[in-house]
């Protein structure tokens, strides 16, 4: 009786698949991250500080939100800051008119919803450029409304003195309100990125056509995609004016909307803590870097080169990329080479019929 040897193909069968790996990596990242935020006001830092950290979790809250867009949907916007505009200008209107703060909630949820409703059944017939440029022409529109209805939005002089509920009143509790809504707001995209609907999203991202032969309504699906994403831009948009008492015109220019897609870009498009990275890095450079360099615009610009020639995938796609690089290199040299089959000499092994037998396994009599 002749003896079979059989190969067969090594197959993992213990730990989380790489992908979950990785995002429980960038889960744990981000949970070090918060104990850290958590503690930060009673590490003895200035209400400066407090601040300056506040206005990093804000502009992280509205850069998650094109983020998602961008990353699952494939739909880059120039808009997202007239959305959070628009918030912003209906909790200023109801603070100006005398309305209690949840009034102010309820006008800036009322605004953000008619904004984004009206982004998204203008923007869901288009792709690629067209999207990007119809985003464009409804944020510049929202702009000019903020200019010419001065009777409503204050004109160039916008709405000053809007006040957030008292029990929000010391800076360090507001903080914790910033960073509650950072949280969930980050909690919601992952688990709506990750859900059946995401998945759909990035089908759809992939080939519109495919995904519509399949029965899929790849308008409704762009549609829900953008009424999320501009839930949490709204979202930002009154914890801004909540932050800074204040809303103009320039808060819906289209250079914020420049910003915000800056800020996903350098942290990685589709990560998790990419639009943290990001804004970390734009507001330190809009915000400090600014008070002792007066070109810091040009300095933002050599940063966003620099990432766009070595890093392509941003600051958190590049560094996930370079770990799976390394971990590979350490798994080749750590596994030992196939031993040759019996009846056949080592010279016999050649590269080919080695990588066949890697991939297909093989009855050798």
């Amino acid at each position: 009786m002749s003896n079979r040897i059989v190969e067969t193909r090594t197959v993992r069968t213990f730990g989380a698949p790489r992908r979950d790996r990785v995002q429980l990596m960038n889960l744990g990242l981000l949970g070090a991250l918060l104990v850290v935020a958590i503690v930060l006001p009673y590490l003895g830092v200035t209400g400066f500080v407090i601040s300056l950290v506040s206005t990093i979790l804000i502009a992280a809250t509205l850069a998650a939100s094109v983020n998602f867009l961008a990353g699952n949907g494939g739909m880059v916007s120039l808009g997202h800051a007239g959305i959070a505009a628009a918030s912003a200008y209906g909790a200023g209107w109801a603070s100006r008119e005398g309305f209690d703060p949840g009034m102010q909630v309820v006008f800036a949820l009322g605004m953000t919803l008619a904004a984004s409703l009206v982004y998204g059944l203008l923007s869901m017939r288009t792709s690629g450029i067209y999207f990007l440029m119809v985003t464009l022409a409804v944020g510049m529109l929202i702009y000019g409304l903020a200019f010419r209805l001065s009777s409503v939005t204050g004109g160039e002089n916008g709405i000053s003195g809007i006040e957030r509920p008292e029990w929000m009143g010391s800076y360090w509790i507001y903080y914790y309100v910033v960073l509650a809504a950072f949280v969930a707001a980050t909690a919601i995209l992952y688990v709506v990125g990750n859900s059946p609907f995401g998945a759909s999203l990035r089908g759809i991202r992939d080939s519109e056509s495919r995904m519509r032969s399949l029965g899929y309504s790849v308008r409704s699906y762009k549609l829900g995609a953008f009424m999320i994403s501009g839930t949490i831009a709204g979202l930002a948009g009154l914890l801004a004016v909540w932050h800074t008492h204040f809303v103009s015109p320039s808060s819906a220019g289209v250079d914020r909307s420049v910003h915000l897609i800056v800020m996903v870009i350098l942290g990685g498009v589709g990560t998790l803590l990419g639009p943290l990275i990001g804004a970390a890095i734009v507001v330190l450079v809009e915000n400090v870097l600014s008070s002792h360099v007066d070109r810091w615009p040009t300095i933002l610009g050599l940063i966003f080169i620099l990432v766009i020639l070595f890093a392509r995938a941003g600051i958190a796609g590049s560094t996930r990329k370079l770990f799976r690089r390394l971990r590979a290199r350490r798994e080749s040299a750590v596994s030992p080479p196939s031993p040759p089959p019996p009846g056949r000499s080592d010279t016999s092994v050649t590269p080919e019929n080695n990588t066949a037998e890697q991939h297909q396994g093989k009855d050798l009599q």
